[in-house]
C-alpha cells in the first residue's frame, strides 16, 4: 500500500555510489608513525569526555606503526591502537 505523497525509488538511484565523485574521494592520509617518546592525544568519544594524554613507551608494531603501549598522564598504561580520534601531540 502506498501513501499518499510519497516517493519511492530504488535504492540504486537515491545513494551515491563511489564514481559519481560523491564518496569515495577522499585525500589520503598517511599512517600514524611513532617512536618511543613521542606524545598522543586521543580525544573524547562523547560530549563531555576529557582529552587523554599520553607517552607513548614502546612502539610494538612494524616501521613505527601500532599498536603503541602508552603510558597516560594519569598513570594508567594500556596498548593502543589509534583510531579516528587519536592524533599527535606537537609541543609548541
Amino acid at each position: 500500500m502506498r501513501r499518499r505523497g510519497s516517493l519511492h525509488l530504488p535504492l540504486a538511484d537515491i545513494v551515491p555510489r563511489a564514481d559519481d565523485g560523491a564518496i569515495g574521494k577522499s585525500e589520503e592520509v598517511a599512517p600514524m608513525e611513532l617512536v618511543a617518546g613521542s606524545r598522543i592525544v586521543i580525544h573524547g568519544a562523547k560530549v563531555g569526555d576529557t582529552e587523554r594524554h599520553g607517552e607513548v613507551i614502546e612502539v610494538r608494531g612494524d616501521s613505527g606503526g601500532p599498536p603503541y603501549f602508552v603510558r597516560f598522564d594519569d598513570g594508567h598504561e594500556s596498548l593502543v591502537f589509534p583510531g579516528p580520534d587519536c592524533e599527535i601531540e606537537h609541543r609548541g
